[in-house]
C-alpha cells in the first residue's frame, strides 16, 4: 500500500501527541504503522484518536513543529486484518450462511425455507395465504381502486357510514356539512323573574368552526339585580371544551350568515336570544312559540310597551320600537287599535302604501317587520283619526 501523506502535522518536541490537519488518520493508518516526523526520525503510532490526532513513540524528539510534513508508512499488512475480519464474520453468522445451502437448489424459493413459492405477485400471495378478496385488495392500484373493491364507504350514496366521530377538520357545507348559520334548540323558558331554562339543543359557533351541542337542559337561577330596563343577551360558547351559556348586555355583531349573530369583536359566542328586564331589573315573563315569537306575558297597554299612544299624523311618521325590540331582531309583533279613522303601518325606507291597515274601531294583533334599526312608520288614513300601538314580542331572528 502506499504511505499516507496527506495534509500536514504539528508536533512539540517531548510530546507523543501529533495533531494533523486534512488529514484521515482513521481509515488511512493503523496502530504500528511507522510514523515518519517532520525531523525525519521514524516513530511508531501507538492510537488513533481521531482522524486528526495519534499518538506515537517515542515522544517526539526533534525541534518543535506546526504544519510540518510528515508521512506514514504501513508495517503490518492489512492483508491479516482483512482475514481477521471474515473470521469475525464466520464466528457470528456461520451457522446461518450454512442453513443457506439448502436453499440452493431451487429456482423459486419455497415459503417453508422463507420464500414466496412463485414468480408471479399473484401466486405469491396465494401461496402466502392471502384470500382471493384479499388478493385483489393489496393489488389494486389505488385508493380509488381499493374503495372499489371495498365496495363499503365509496362516494355515492351508500349505507355503511353511519356515524363520523373525531374528526380534526368539520365538513363543509358544499360536502354537506353543517351550516354556518346552523341553530337548533337553545329557546329559553320563563320560570320565574329570576330564573329561566334553556332547552337543549346545538348551534354552529364562527370562531370554532363547528357545531356545540348542550345535551341537557340549562337552568339559570339567580337572575336578579340586572341593569333596569335593559336587554340582555345570552349566547353559547366553549367553556374549556364543555358548551356554556353567557350572558350579558354586550350587543350582537351584524349577521355573520344570514340572521346568525356572534357577540361584538367576539366570534367564540353565538347568539341565542335576548331577554328585556323590567324597571326593577328582573326578567319580563315571556312564552316563546314555536314560531320562533317571544311574546311577552305581561301589561303590554302600558309603558314601554306602549309605542303610539293616540297618533294622529296624517303622513307616515317614524316610531322607534328600539326600547322593547332588541337589535338582533327586525320582526315585532304589534297589537293596534284605531279611532276615527284607520291607522296605516309602513316600514321605512320603503316607498310604498300602507303595508297593514288597523280598521277603526278593531283591535288587531299583526306580526310585522322592522327596519335595520327596530324603527317602522305609521299614519292615520284621514284626519281627525288617533292611532294606539303596543308592542306585544319581538322575533327571535337568529
Amino acid at each position: 500500500m502506499p504511505w499516507y501523506k496527506t495534509g500536514t502535522v504539528s508536533v512539540v518536541q517531548n510530546s507523543n501527541a501529533v495533531i494533523g490537519a486534512g488529514t484521515a488518520f482513521i481509515a488511512n493508518s493503523r496502530v504500528g504503522d511507522g510514523f515518519r516526523g517532520p525531523d525525519g526520525r521514524w516513530y511508531e503510532v501507538t492510537n488513533i484518536a481521531s482522524n486528526t490526532a495519534l499518538s506515537i513513540s517515542p515522544n517526539y524528539e526533534g525541534p518543535t513543529v506546526a504544519g510540518g510534513l510528515y508521512s506514514i508508512m504501513p508495517v503490518q499488512g492489512y492483508q491479516k486484518d482483512l482475514a481477521d475480519q471474515v473470521r469475525a464474520i464466520l464466528n457470528e453468522y456461520g451457522e446461518k450462511l450454512a442453513a443457506l445451502g439448502t436453499t440452493g437448489n431451487y429456482e423459486t424459493l419455497p415459503v417453508s425455507k422463507g420464500g414466496t413459492g412463485a414468480t408471479t405477485v399473484s401466486d405469491a400471495l396465494t401461496e402466502l395465504g392471502f384470500s382471493d378478496f384479499t388478493k385483489t385488495l393489496v393489488d389494486d392500484a389505488n385508493a380509488g381502486a381499493a374503495r372499489t373493491t371495498l365496495v363499503a364507504a365509496k362516494s355515492g350514496p351508500n349505507s355503511d357510514i353511519t356515524e363520523l366521530n373525531a374528526l380534526t377538520k368539520p365538513v363543509t357545507p358544499a360536502q354537506g356539512g353543517t351550516s354556518p348559520g346552523y341553530i337548533d334548540g337553545l329557546l329559553p323558558t320563563w320560570l320565574t323573574t329570576t330564573s329561566i331554562t334553556i332547552s337543549s339543543g346545538s348551534a354552529y359557533v364562527p370562531s370554532l368552526g363547528k357545531v356545540l351541542t348542550i345535551t341537557n337542559p340549562i337552568t339559570l337561577t339567580g337572575q336578579s339585580g340586572l341593569t333596569p330596563d335593559a336587554f340582555y343577551y345570552f349566547y353559547l360558547y366553549d367553556n374549556a371544551g364543555t358548551p356554556a351559556i353567557e350572558r350579558v348586555i354586550t350587543y350582537p355583531s351584524d349577521p355573520y350568515f344570514g340572521k346568525a349573530r356572534s357577540k361584538l369583536n367576539d366570534p367564540s359566542r353565538r347568539l341565542l336570544f335576548a331577554l328585556r328586564t323590567s324597571s326593577t331589573g328582573l326578567f319580563y315573563p315571556f312564552k316563546v312559540l314555536t314560531t320562533g315569537m317571544l311574546l311577552f306575558a305581561a301589561a303590554t297597554n302600558t309603558a314601554p310597551f306602549r309605542v303610539l299612544a293616540g297618533g294622529t299624523s296624517t303622513t307616515y311618521a317614524t316610531i322607534s320600537l328600539a326600547s322593547v325590540v332588541p337589535v338582533s331582531s327586525q320582526t315585532v309583533s304589534l297589537r293596534g287599535s284605531a279611532n276615527g279613522t284607520a291607522g296605516l303601518l309602513a316600514i321605512p325606507g320603503i316607498d310604498s302604501p300602507g303595508m297593514t291597515a288597523f280598521d277603526v274601531g278593531a283591535r288587531y294583533q299583526v306580526d310585522f317587520a322592522t327596519d335595520s334599526q327596530q324603527r317602522i312608520q305609521y299614519a292615520n288614513a284621514a284626519a281627525g283619526g288617533t292611532l294606539f300601538i303596543d308592542v306585544t314580542g319581538y322575533g327571535m331572528d337568529r
